[in-house]
């Protein structure tokens, strides 16, 4: 096992979060990355340190390079043998059933899960489900689980927490895209969008993630494509993502962890989901008007959604989007955690 840690525990004055979560082109990026914005809410307060079996390492380096500490694991035990009962454990991952969380609280951790599915019986202190739309009867759990649900509770990394001052923009019609299908894109579904777009000379700037795997077929996509001016970027900062959303007229994401960001810097959004994990954040932000709906993008309903598009729809949009998300999150869920340091030993 090999342990980042610097310091001993008897001598650390903040009290420590204790974050587990992996990520790899199989599982996606997205339980990683969502705790990364995590860890940047509570950096100031408390002692952070990740412990993963899978990371790519770019990410592993980012964990490092924000002088959080790092343990890469061998097997689950060795992260279960580590704890001492003081901590509080954040767990992202649909392996960590109700049994695993049983067994992190007789360790006498508290305990944050942030979920996705509400399909199991939760033990922990808080369950975090940043989702539009999901309620507290949709969970099962013990009599004192707190549920922070919703938007307001959205996991965004900072550069994304200040558009709460942007004032709603008329829209000037559409000419540059943007496009992101998260870390790995498992179904290749920029090189599909790229070649989907109508002929309208776009400038699409697409944004690779770390794991992303199909590069050959991207640059034969784009080399068919001689009507769009495109340009390729790969592993953007939080801060150089922020500045390529806001030069963009119309993004085109999936419902996951980046249509937060999407919906933070109030960019209109054809937004879909293709994989099951991404249905509740589709099914909430498309309830709030906040999307152009492309279902399952399928070629089908993405040439439906591009052709829904008009000046009134487009801000009507951002309206949606302003209400959505308040860029207040941080301050609820610094709350959330404080509380739970008062109580822990």
């Amino acid at each position: 096992m090999e342990d980042g840690r610097n310091e001993s525990k008897a001598y650390k004055m903040k009290q420590e979060v204790c974050i587990r979560a992996d990520g790899s082109l199989d599982i996606g990026l997205g339980h990683i990355v969502r705790c990364m914005s995590l860890a940047h809410m509570l950096k100031n307060d408390f002692s952070i340190h990740f412990f993963s079996l899978k990371i790519p390492e770019s990410l592993k380096n980012e964990i490092i390079q924000n002088e959080w500490s790092f343990t890469e694991i061998e097997k689950e035990s060795d992260y279960v043998n580590e704890l001492t009962g003081n901590e509080i454990v954040v767990l992202d991952g649909y392996q960590f059933d109700s049994d695993y969380q049983k067994l992190i609280k007789n360790k006498g951790c508290k305990l944050v899960c942030i979920d996705d599915f509400h399909d199991q019986y939760f033990y922990a202190d808080l369950v975090i489900n940043h989702a539009p739309g999901v309620i507290k009867d949709d969970y099962e759990g013990e009599s004192h689980t707190k549920y922070l649900l919703g938007p307001d509770y959205a996991l965004l990394r900072p550069e994304f927490l200040d558009s709460k001052s942007q004032e709603i923009k008329s829209s000037k019609g559409i000419k540059n895209l943007f496009i992101c299908f998260g870390g790995s894109d498992s179904k290749n579904l920029t090189a599909k969008i790229l070649s989907w777009i109508p002929s309208k000379n776009y400038s699409v700037t697409v944004v690779l993630g770390n794991a992303y795997y199909y590069r050959d077929k991207l640059v034969e996509t784009i080399k068919k494509r001689l009507d769009l001016e495109i340009n390729v970027k790969s592993s953007l900062s939080a801060e150089e993502m922020r500045q390529e959303l806001e030069k963009a007229d119309l993004a085109i994401v999936p419902a996951s962890g980046i249509l937060f960001e999407v919906i933070s810097t109030r960019l209109p959004a054809i937004s879909g989901y293709s994989v099951d994990n991404q249905q509740g954040i589709y099914n909430g932000f498309k309830n709030l008007g906040c999307i152009i709906d492309a279902k399952n993008f399928d070629r089908k309903n993405f040439h439906e959604a591009i052709q829904t598009i008009d000046t009134k729809s487009l801000f009507l949009i951002r309206k949606n989007q302003a209400q959505a998300i308040d860029g207040l999150s941080i301050n609820r869920i610094q709350k959330e955690f404080k509380n739970l340091t008062s109580v822990c030993v």
